[in-house]
């Protein structure tokens, strides 16, 4: 796609749902499927539940809005996006790297996923059984009913570990949380891992040959299969006699602090996926009036839907631990990875539906899919990044998503290792709430909500309520102290299973984090740098405050029309009026002519009736 927009444009996408469809499958992220199912199920889910929510609709959704109006009115990519504060266009310089991390990150999640897709379709699991560790202090939880309950007491009484450990800690440390940097300085021996990793990435290479072909296919699938886990989960869990028959819930209450309610809020707003330029790449071809806009609403509450469904099921599964166990406190591990609860926890829980391994299969394989798809869309954004740079690979593309594909192969394995995984995490959170920020702030205020109004005015007809209005103005408040709360609040300060430097006095995955914070803000200062030395060299550091002389829509007229728009002539009321006003002075005529056939010596009384009536003023308006 070369940027410009004709007024009978189709989207890449072909049909309206197929657009739909495609933005929720991003949205089907690794915080909406993992991340924030975990924060809600294991601490009170109906209040964690509603935070998630607020923090989509107040938060989320006005940005995902805005971005979508941004690429429909402009057509723009990542990068020139940004003229309407060129100062930060560096932000989507930025946003490719954060791009090239969260591919990364989303490569070693799948592989998990994988992995444990592969392992819970074995009869029986891992997690089912202790005959593989070899190891008198392994016990089944479900089974060993007696033995927990007396570890439980012994670590309460005596405040200490009793040093039993259940099958599917074992599999996890075996699997994913022993392989961290100081077990061992390299995480690359971990065959399985990398296999699973080869596998995932010469299927997305196999795939992309097709580009967009396959993606639909997979998307529909996708969300079919989506749609079948959570009716059988559902009531898989619904039917477990512990989810209407206990009383006292097995969470620790003393983590509904502070610091749960914050996590819950960040992580409702980072599940919409803002902050890496891709809902505008997915809706940057789309036809200037089409309803792409109105997508912004439906399609966030929807992946909050999912999210809330797959959280209800592991909250249930939680309460029939805590009955199975007569509702005993603390019966959830905690783990000291912070990818326990993800894999351990939920294997665990799940192990308590009848004992059948189906369910475990059916959680992991679903993840994995949704991960796949992400993957796959920023593996299409790469892509297309590179055949807009680089004549050579537009010249070659099979060769071209080869490299590609190996590139991000090789990149993975040291995040193998768990605790630069964990690293990763808090990085790319970080770095997109900052972009988010950036974003909303330039946006909102700088450039100004109400400009920013009378161009969706200008594209769709429709002026922003007051909702939108209000979202907007306090949207970079509401981000700013997410940001100060995050700084606070990250994994590689609560976990210590990372290999320490001693000539350095830091940890691996703390050196890791600030190494790639520093590259991001290197990018946005060089860039800011270079932005005002142009506006130096060719006086205009008084315009650098507003958006360049080619913002707005690509088509010529189009852009034309936009220097001599008056929003009051695209407004509802207003098309409306015309309408009532048309139909008025229509009916009038009609009754003329047939006035003129009966009474002709009255004609022209009649006629200038007419006239008085159809005449626009102010009191029609009403």
């Amino acid at each position: 796609m070369d940027g410009k927009i004709y007024t009978d444009i189709k989207c890449r996408w072909k049909t309206y749902s197929n657009y739909r469809l495609i933005l929720w499958a991003w949205m089907m992220n690794e915080i909406s499927i993992m991340a924030s199912v975990i924060e809600i199920s294991h601490n009170n889910f109906y209040i964690h539940t509603a935070i998630h929510i607020l923090a989509v609709i107040f938060i989320g959704i006005p940005l995902v809005y805005s971005e979508i109006c941004i690429a429909q009115y402009t057509n723009c990519d990542v990068i020139s996006m940004w003229n309407f504060f060129p100062l930060f266009r560096n932000v989507g310089y930025g946003a490719v790297f954060l791009v090239i991390l969260k591919t990364v990150y989303l490569t070693v999640l799948s592989s998990w996923y994988l992995q444990y897709s592969f392992y819970a379709a074995i009869d029986p699991p891992p997690w089912f059984t202790c005959d593989d560790y070899n190891d008198t202090k392994c016990m089944v939880k479900r089974i060993n009913v007696s033995i927990f309950q007396h570890c439980l007491e012994t670590q309460i009484l005596f405040d200490d570990d009793c040093g039993m450990k259940t099958a599917s800690n074992c599999f996890f440390e075996r699997m994913i949380g022993d392989n961290n940097t100081m077990m061992s300085k390299w995480c690359v021996y971990q065959w399985k891992s990398v296999l699973a990793s080869f596998c995932i990435m010469t299927l997305l290479f196999i795939l992309s040959m097709k580009k967009e072909k396959f993606i639909l296919i997979i998307v529909k699938i996708l969300a079919f299969y989506l749609c079948l886990v959570i009716i059988l989960l559902l009531c898989v869990a619904l039917s477990t006699s512990g989810a209407w028959h206990t009383k006292k819930i097995a969470l620790d209450w003393n983590n509904y602090n502070f610091k749960t309610c914050y996590t819950s809020i960040t992580r409702g707003f980072l599940s919409v996926g803002t902050g890496y330029g891709i809902i505008g790449f997915l809706s940057r071809d789309a036809s200037f009036r089409s309803p792409s806009m109105m997508t912004s609403i439906s399609v966030p509450l929807y992946s909050v839907f999912v999210t809330t469904m797959y959280a209800l099921v592991a909250f249930n599964g939680i309460k029939t631990m805590s009955y199975y166990h007569g509702e005993e406190e603390n019966v959830i591990e905690m783990g000291t990875s912070s990818f326990f609860l993800n894999f351990a926890s939920i294997s665990e829980i799940l192990s308590y539906f009848d004992a059948m391994p189906i369910w475990g299969f059916i959680w992991f394989s679903s993840g994995f899919v949704c991960l796949f798809v992400n993957l796959w869309i920023l593996y299409i954004f790469l892509l297309d990044s590179l055949f807009e740079c680089l004549y050579f690979m537009r010249k070659y593309p099979n060769l071209c998503c080869m490299l590609l594909s190996l590139f991000i192969f090789f990149f993975s394995w040291p995040f193998f290792c768990s605790d630069l995984t964990g690293s990763l995490t808090d990085t790319t959170e970080l770095l997109q709430i900052v972009s988010s920020l950036l974003f909303s702030l330039s946006l909102y205020w700088i450039y100004g909500y109400r400009n920013h109004n009378i161009d969706i005015i200008f594209m769709i007809g429709i002026k922003a309520s007051y909702f939108w209005k209000i979202a907007w103005v306090i949207n970079p408040l509401l981000l700013l102290s997410i940001l100060y709360a995050k700084s606070f609040n990250l994994q590689v300060t609560e976990y210590s299973d990372s290999f320490y430097i001693n000539y350095l006095s830091i940890h691996c995955d703390v050196l890791l984090f600030y190494v790639i914070l520093g590259t991001y803000f290197s990018v946005f200062i060089i860039g800011l740098l270079i932005e005002l030395f142009l506006y130096y060299r060719y006086n205009k550091l008084r315009n650098i405050l507003f958006p360049t002389e080619n913002w707005g829509p690509k088509e010529a007229i189009l852009f034309k029309s936009r220097k001599l728009f008056v929003p009051e002539i695209m407004t509802t009321e207003f098309l409306y009026r015309q309408i009532r006003i048309h139909g008025y002075c229509k009916k009038q005529s009609e009754q003329i002519k047939e006035n003129n056939t009966q009474q002709n010596t009255n004609r022209q009384a009649s006629t200038q009736l007419s006239i008085d009536e159809s005449e626009w003023s102010a009191f029609m308006s009403n």
